[in-house]
């Protein structure tokens, strides 16, 4: 059920690429905690620095359908690190394998990383 909560969120969000500013250079997923799970988020920016995570703090862009949560039993159960993983890995290989289905994502530098941790570099 992640897999395909996530990949149905992220074709929703491809539906909105030409709301997209063209000089976003780079996204982030963002990730939280909840009461019941966790959750996603997506940004845009105008500006990368691979050296400094404080990138992901200037926001240019942002979906209609910003957010995605997960509050299963199963996700509840899960380590944040677990949760990361997983998340990191859907997204990379969907991204990857239907980056011409997703022209949103072409050529953008893709992070994701829990709000007070270190981002991850997907691509």
């Amino acid at each position: 059920m992640l897999k395909e909560k996530i990949e149905y969120w992220l074709n929703q969000i491809n539906a909105e690429a030409s709301y997209l500013p063209t000089h976003i250079v780079a996204f982030n997923f963002g990730l939280f905690e909840t009461e019941n799970g966790y959750g996603i988020y997506l940004i845009g920016s105008n500006f990368y620095d691979e050296h400094d995570d404080d990138w992901a703090c200037n926001i240019d862009f942002e979906p209609k359908n910003k957010y995605l949560n997960f509050n299963s039993e199963n996700i509840k159960t899960m380590k944040w690190e677990e949760f990361q993983n997983e998340v990191k890995s859907i997204i990379s290989k969907y991204i990857s394998t239907n980056i011409n289905q997703l022209p949103i994502f072409k050529g953008k530098v893709i992070t994701i990383g829990f709000d007070d941790g270190n981002l991850v570099k997907i691509r």
